[in-house]
């Protein structure tokens, strides 16, 4: 990204106004980038060009005139929300593509045709996936057991869990910072492989190394409130960091000795991506409105 220009919003809606063929994209990350490339790559598609958000300047005041957070993905949506404003007519020039998020619970919606969002919660949820998972596991880390829905079953429990959490926090406007590891929270039956994690432990620890333990009561209640919000869509429900780190520590003791101890999850995210076939993002909806936009 060093080589990269960094425009101001300025340049950019100037740009849009006099090059009415491109067909830009804007997304919060490098992984976010690498893969929308390739997905429009194996479609054959030509003529567009995907960018990190870090690559524009947007003053941190419009995030917090729009309400938002300081992050990727607020940058990603001031983008399509100020460049829609400042054209004349709706341009298919940009395309801005945020994660979900926690919008689905806040009912939280933007009014831009150049805003898409992820069908789940995040990218990554593309990845939750049993034949995805289950290529990773048996080709790329030659693993007859576990089995891939066995894996998915077991993680999603203790993955809501973690999501609701990290909701409540946004819901009572904390600002904590997370927890490394779980904090050690989640164990692993050695007999049947059952994860088990201790949600009150956690939420504690959670708690107090933010200072606010006497924001216990209040905050489970709110969890409990939100965890009533039921969709029957698991991948709604899921944090990406979340699930990458709890599947690596998952397969941890099924992997040989000479990997084990430098395994980690960001290896294990670059194996996931390696397994997604093009042609099932396709039938996704964010990647069906891609293509539409790409191909007009």
């Amino acid at each position: 990204m060093e080589n990269e220009i960094r425009r101001t919003l300025d340049e950019l809606v100037t740009r849009y106004e006099l090059e009415p063929d491109l067909r830009d994209i804007y997304v919060e990350g490098k992984t976010d980038k690498l893969l929308i490339e390739w997905f429009l790559d194996q479609k054959k598609n030509q003529g567009f060009a995907v960018y990190e958000i870090d690559t524009v300047e947007i003053p941190a005041q419009l995030l917090f005139e729009q309400g938002l957070k300081d992050n990727n993905r607020s940058r990603v949506i001031t983008l399509a929300l100020y460049i829609n404003d400042k054209l004349s007519e709706t341009s298919l020039h940009i395309t801005c593509v945020a994660d979900k998020d926690f919008d689905w619970l806040f009912c939280k919606e933007y009014q831009c045709d150049l805003l898409l969002f992820t069908d789940y919660s995040c990218l990554e949820m593309y990845l939750f996936n049993e034949a995805v998972l289950d290529k990773c596991l048996r080709l790329g880390l030659g693993l007859s057991q576990p089995k891939a829905r066995e894996v998915l079953n077991q993680l999603s429990r203790v993955l809501e869990d973690l999501f609701l959490i990290r909701d409540t926090n946004e819901a009572l406007n904390l600002n904590m910072r997370w927890l490394d590891k779980f904090g050690d929270c989640c164990k692993l039956n050695k007999k049947d492989y059952q994860v088990q994690f201790e949600l009150k432990t956690f939420i504690t620890k959670y708690l107090n190394s933010n200072s606010n333990r006497s924001q216990e009561s209040r905050f489970i209640t709110k969890l409990e409130e939100l965890r009533a919000k039921k969709l029957i869509e698991i991948r709604y429900k899921i944090h990406g960091h979340d699930f990458t780190e709890l599947l690596c520590w998952y397969i941890r003791p099924y992997l040989g000795t000479e990997i084990r101890s430098s395994y980690n999850s960001e290896i294990l995210a670059r194996s996931l991506l390696a397994c997604i076939d093009a042609d099932k993002l396709s039938q996704e909806g964010l990647f069906q409105r891609l293509l539409a936009r790409i191909d007009r």
